[in-house]
């Protein structure tokens, strides 16, 4: 059988999207056996690891050296996935080694200087057109994809969780009436934090004084945030939580009664999302979930099945959502319980690996 090589520039101990996507790979293709192979720059070890090499340097420098193992310690039966078009695209590529690429979104967005938006392109392009395959994490970043160049091989396969590890760990609060919402990302504008604090801001009193909003993370919007909490007269009712390690999660999204990201899709300023795993990783504790209709977030989140999708930047949708809600909350706690079933019929890590194996057409 073929040996995988996983070439990634974002891996654990790093705990970003793309870093927990390929760590989830590896676990997946040991559990069926698949020798794999992962070399990164990565320089921090995990103890008891196996199967990994990191090569840490400066950009330039790491990259030729990462070919150089490729070329050594690879053979042309190998198979590189990447995490990336580039640099680890272009890193495969140089190596002279059958590579295919995981997609995410954002990083295929037009740019607006002339290097981004024109030389850029052709050197995606060139990367692309060599690789065996793309595998994107959504259809929206599939189709994008094949919007790029003709005669792409392209593979949807939406993102999916560990839902042993991802589980409800405590009851919702019935003992009152008030509608908890949760959200977290990295803070930036485009996340669409500011919308939800104004909207709800904007509600009828008798509605706002029956809400509380989580937000955890960090990020360069944060204090910007903080800022219009204050001006809106929120300080009640929007808590930050700042960054929430792993081992909180469950508990953070299962407190709550309601997930709420409502990310814009900004093509001139890369900004997207290109699926939205935190949407999944909420419905696997049994929290509903709240998205915005734009980029992979559809795939993340089925309306009507566990959560609602609502249209960019639409304080009349989301207005009303809210307010039904409130009117309702015991359908916020039904719709959570369907959620973790669709989570667990149609997300599992088992579906995923079993479909990515099939894409690479591992012999």
């Amino acid at each position: 059988m073929n040996r995988i090589i996983i070439l990634a520039f974002d891996y654990p101990p790093n705990n970003g999207g793309i870093a927990r996507l390929c760590n989830e790979i590896t676990k997946g293709l040991a559990a069926r056996k698949v020798p794999y192979h992962v070399l990164t720059n990565v320089a921090t070890s995990i103890e008891g690891e196996q199967n990994v090499t990191r090569i840490p340097g400066r950009r330039g420098d790491v990259e030729m050296k990462m070919r150089s193992w490729l070329r050594a310690n690879t053979t042309d039966g190998d198979i590189i996935v990447c995490d990336t078009w580039h640099p680890a695209g272009t890193v495969a590529l140089l190596s002279g080694r059958k590579f295919y690429i995981l997609a995410h979104g954002a990083e295929f967005l037009p740019g607006k200087t002339f290097f981004r938006s024109k030389v850029w392109p052709a050197f995606r392009r060139f990367v692309l057109r060599r690789s065996e395959g793309i595998i994107a994490n959504s259809n929206y970043t599939a189709n994008l994809v094949r919007s790029l160049a003709k005669g792409l091989d392209v593979t949807a396969i939406p993102l999916a969780i560990d839902a042993e590890l991802f589980h409800p760990t405590s009851p919702k609060n019935t003992s009152d009436d008030i509608i908890r919402l949760c959200s977290i990302s990295r803070l930036e504008k485009f996340k669409g934090h500011d919308f939800i604090i104004r909207t709800i801001a904007r509600l009828p009193e008798n509605y706002r004084k029956r809400i509380l909003l989580e937000i955890g993370g960090k990020g360069p919007y944060k204090s910007r945030l903080e800022e219009i909490v204050k001006e809106e007269g929120l300080e009640d009712i929007v808590t930050f939580l700042g960054f929430l390690p792993e081992d909180g999660m469950n508990d953070f999204y299962s407190r709550n009664d309601v997930f709420v990201l409502c990310t814009r899709e900004e093509n001139d300023e890369c900004n997207v999302e290109g699926f939205g795993l935190v949407f999944v990783e909420a419905q696997a504790c049994g929290t509903a979930c709240i998205g915005t209709n734009a980029g992979g977030i559809p795939d993340a989140i089925h309306n009507g099945r566990g959560g609602w999708l609502i249209s960019q930047d639409s304080e009349e949708e989301l207005s009303r959502l809210l307010m039904s809600l409130i009117d309702d909350k015991a359908r916020t706690q039904k719709e959570g319980d369907v959620a973790r079933e669709r989570v667990l019929d149609e997300c599992s890590q088992d579906k995923y690996i079993d479909r990515f194996i099939k894409s690479i057409k591992l012999r």
